[in-house]
C-alpha cells in the first residue's frame, strides 16, 4: 500500500501527468504541462527563464526528447518515440495514430499495446526523468555565463587578474570546441534525417571527427595546466566529461583518444589534421570506423507479427 505524500506520491502525480501529456504528445504545449513535470529540477535548470512557464514547458519539451532518444529498453525504444511523437513521421498525430505506429513498430496487436506495454514506456520515461532530476545537479555544468560588453575588457596590472583570465581562456576554449563538435553533430544529424547522399554524410562525420579531436586537444590542456578537476565548478567533473556534453560520438579507446588529442592542431584545419591522421599508424582504420558508426542509418522500422503474449 503506498502512503500519500514524499515520493511515492510525487512519482504518482509524475506518471498521470505524463499520460495527460501524451495525449497531445510532442512538441509539448505549455498548458498541457502540470506543476509536477515543470517543477523537475532538470527541467529547471535547463530552462532559459526558470520562472516563466512557457521556457520550462520549452525545457521539457528538450528533456523528453533526450531521454526517449536514450531509452532504457532498447527493444520499445523506437515505440517510445513513435508513441510520444518524437519521430517526424508521428509527430503532431493523433494519440490513436502515434499508437497505432508505436504496437506497428514492435510487432504488438494494438490493443494489447495499450493495455500492457504502453505502461510500462510511461513508467519507464517517468523513472528516467526522476533519475535526470536525481543526478542532475552532480553532473551538470554549465559553459561560463556572458553578458554584453560596453566597453573593451581591460585587466589590471595585476598577477592574480592575468592568473584568472588564463584560466577563462583555457575554459572558454574548451567549451567553444564542444559547441562547435555539438554544429557538426547536428550536421550529421540533419543529412541522415534528409537521406543525403552517403558521400555528404561521410564528409560531415569526418568533419565532426576533426572537431572532437579538437575537444579532446582542449580537454588535455585543460588536465595539464590546471589538473583533473574543473576549477570554482559546482560539481567534481573533470574536463574530459565537459567533452561529452556536445552529444553521442562513437566510443573510442584511451589510445585513440590520446592520438586524436596529439593531432590535433587548433592553428590548422581539417585538411592538416585529415593528412596527419592518414599518415599516423592506424588513422586511417580509425577514420573509417568513426565515419561508419557515426553515419549509419537506422534501418526503417517495419511491423512485425503479433504478438499475442507479454513482451518477453
Amino acid at each position: 500500500m503506498r502512503v500519500e505524500g514524499g515520493a511515492d506520491a510525487t512519482a504518482d502525480a509524475l506518471l498521470k501527468e505524463l499520460r495527460a501529456l501524451l495525449r497531445s504528445g510532442l512538441p509539448v504545449r505549455p498548458e498541457l504541462c502540470g506543476l509536477t513535470l515543470l517543477g523537475l529540477r532538470g527541467v529547471k535548470a535547463r530552462a532559459l527563464r526558470p520562472g516563466d512557464p512557457e521556457s520550462r514547458a520549452r525545457a521539457l519539451d528538450g528533456l523528453l526528447r533526450e531521454q526517449l532518444d536514450r531509452f532504457e529498453n532498447a527493444e520499445l525504444a523506437p515505440a517510445a518515440r513513435l508513441l510520444f511523437g518524437a519521430e517526424t513521421t508521428t509527430s503532431g498525430a493523433t494519440l490513436m495514430t502515434r499508437r497505432e505506429a508505436a504496437a506497428q513498430v514492435c510487432g504488438y496487436e494494438k490493443h494489447h499495446f495499450r493495455k500492457r506495454i504502453e505502461p510500462k514506456v510511461l513508467d519507464l520515461v517517468a523513472w528516467q526523468l526522476r533519475r535526470d532530476s536525481e543526478e542532475f545537479t552532480t553532473r551538470h555544468a554549465t559553459a561560463p555565463e556572458l553578458h554584453a560588453a560596453s566597453g573593451p575588457l581591460v585587466l589590471p596590472a595585476d598577477v592574480f587578474a592575468w592568473e584568472a583570465a588564463e584560466h577563462q581562456h583555457a575554459m572558454a576554449a574548451l567549451w567553444g570546441a564542444v559547441y562547435l563538435l555539438r554544429a557538426e553533430l547536428l550536421t550529421v544529424a540533419r543529412l541522415i534525417s534528409m537521406e543525403a547522399s552517403e558521400s555528404e554524410v561521410d564528409q560531415a562525420a569526418m568533419v565532426a571527427l576533426w572537431r572532437h579531436a579538437l575537444v579532446l586537444e582542449a580537454a588535455a590542456r585543460y588536465r595539464a595546466a590546471y589538473g583533473a578537476a574543473l576549477l570554482h565548478a559546482a560539481a567534481d567533473l573533470g574536463p574530459q566529461e565537459i567533452a561529452t556534453y556536445a552529444g553521442w560520438t562513437p566510443p573510442l579507446t584511451p589510445i585513440q583518444e590520446l592520438l586524436l588529442a596529439e593531432l590535433a592542431d587548433p592553428a590548422e584545419g581539417l585538411a592538416d589534421f585529415s593528412a596527419r591522421l592518414g599518415a599516423a599508424a592506424d588513422g586511417a582504420e580509425l577514420a573509417g570506423a568513426w565515419r561508419r558508426a557515426l553515419s549509419s542509418r537506422p534501418p526503417k522500422q517495419q511491423g512485425g507479427p503479433e504478438k499475442e503474449g507479454d513482451m518477453p
